[in-house]
């Protein structure tokens, strides 16, 4: 049986009503009334959206963006929380309540593997809201690392998943939802494996909904059992595979 949190209870209960707490109360100062998206949007968002700057093929099992260099890969990444603050402040209560269940789901039952003082990195973490989740659970040495983590963030860093800034075998965890958003998926997982701890484990969420290669997405497959196997060659076992809604969710150990 899964412990409770009453942190995590109390937060989700003041989501329901109009009042945003901390650091989503920060972000609606952020919102730009004068932006304009097609007039304002940055040069590589022309290129990269949601119809266009793909590869025109896959290559084996994958398809990327045609990214003409890593830069204009980081500036395009990099867009998605920009955009996101100038015309609406960050996300609304009932998303970042569904994000909460969804992140508590994954999470619940860390106690049961990892001590509290595991370190755990989240990748791709934005607003770092799967940070938070894990911080109220009492996993209180987690952080997260984003290209472009916003303003005054509490819970993410600037950093690089493709290029980690820490030692080898250094880290309990690794958790992200963002596979899909990897410059080169086979990098992505040997850094996140490189990292970790021997027997350290790896939380990947993919979302399978139809709409699930979108306008910041920068890889695409057709078989999730394709990505699982690349994955495997990085991780040693496979401890839980499950979907839930429209994301499929995996645990792997090192």
């Amino acid at each position: 049986m899964a412990p409770l949190h009453f942190l995590y209870q109390a937060k989700n209960l003041i989501l329901r009503t109009p009042f945003r707490y901390g650091y989503y109360r920060l972000l609606e100062g952020y919102i730009d009334r004068a932006y304009v998206y097609d007039r304002d949007k940055d040069l590589v968002r022309k290129k990269h959206n949601g119809k266009s700057g793909w590869k025109p093929e896959f290559d084996g099992d994958f398809r990327y963006r045609d990214y003409s260099s890593y830069e204009e890969y980081v500036s395009h990444q990099s867009q998605k929380f920009s955009e996101i603050l100038k015309m609406q402040g960050g996300f609304s209560n009932r998303i970042i309540l569904w994000y909460r269940k969804t992140f508590y789901d994954r999470f619940r039952y860390l106690p049961f593997i990892l001590k509290k003082d595991a370190k755990i990195l989240c990748l791709g973490a934005r607003q770092g809201t799967e940070v938070e989740v894990l911080r109220d659970i009492g996993y209180k040495n987690s952080i997260g690392l984003d290209l472009n983590p916003g303003p005054d963030n509490p819970y993410v860093e600037k950093g690089d998943f493709m290029n980690l800034a820490y030692l080898d075998d250094s880290i309990d965890m690794v958790y992200s939802n963002c596979v899909d958003h990897a410059y080169d998926l086979s990098k992505f997982f040997q850094e996140h494996a490189r990292v970790l701890k021997p027997g350290g484990y790896a939380i990947y969420d993919i979302n399978i909904s139809e709409q699930r290669f979108g306008a910041f997405e920068s890889v695409e497959w057709g078989s999730d059992e394709k990505l699982l196997l690349l994955a495997l060659q990085y991780f040693k076992n496979v401890i839980k595979v499950e979907e839930s809604g429209s994301w499929k969710w995996m645990l792997l150990q090192k």
